[in-house]
């Protein structure tokens, strides 16, 4: 048996959650793989939320390698492609961030990532945080859907049936929600301009 550390314990609990997924990541189950019983387990981690937490901040482990030499909305689009290509690489990694808050280090990391693109932009301290929870639900949502064709419904709607049969694929919807999104935040920061001088980092 490999010794019993955090990090050990952090990579198996990755492993575990990849092949069971989140509903039947347990304490009883890790300990078991780690070859242990539970109270020998809980002499390192407390209880499943501080298990989550570590599962969490190990798939976020990987900072985003950002060229701040891009204009702010491609650096935007580096990070938040970063950030899902993180998620995709383990079962169930977006429904367990969207359930955890983020407190370790290398979740604030990415979220100061963000914030400080979006500040550097131009962006005021009022608006940076929100623009950055929107970005960061946009990626979570469109991660944890799948591809679905709509059932053309009975009865008087020509529109529903119209796009019923062209389904997009999660990152279709990923890559289209965040041209959106940014041509918007691109719009606001355009309009705004003459109003407020950019932020300093």
């Amino acid at each position: 048996m490999a010794r019993l550390d955090i990090r050990h314990i952090t990579d198996m609990a990755v492993e575990l959650l990849d092949e069971v997924g989140l509903a039947d990541l347990s304490t009883r189950r890790l300990a078991a793989k780690l070859g242990v019983q539970s109270p020998t387990l809980y002499w390192h981690v407390k209880n499943k939320a501080e298990l989550l937490d570590l599962v969490a901040e190990a798939i976020c482990a990987d900072a985003f390698d950002i060229d701040d030499t891009l204009p702010w909305r491609d650096q935007l689009a580096s990070g938040l492609r970063q950030f899902r290509q993180l998620l995709m690489a383990h079962r169930d990694a977006a429904t367990l961030l969207t359930q955890r808050p983020p407190i370790g280090p290398h979740r604030l990391g990415h979220i100061e990532t963000t914030v400080r693109i979006l500040l550097n932009a131009g962006f005021p301290d009022t608006e940076a945080g929100g623009i950055a929870r929107l970005l960061a639900a946009h990626v979570l949502t469109t991660a944890q859907q799948a591809a679905r064709t709509i059932d053309p419904p009975d009865g008087d709607y020509p529109s529903l049936r119209r796009v019923a049969t062209r389904p997009m694929s999660s990152e279709q919807q990923f890559e289209l929600g965040i041209e959106i999104i940014l041509d918007g935040l691109e719009q606001r920061l355009t309009q705004a301009a003459p109003r407020r001088p950019a932020s300093r980092s």
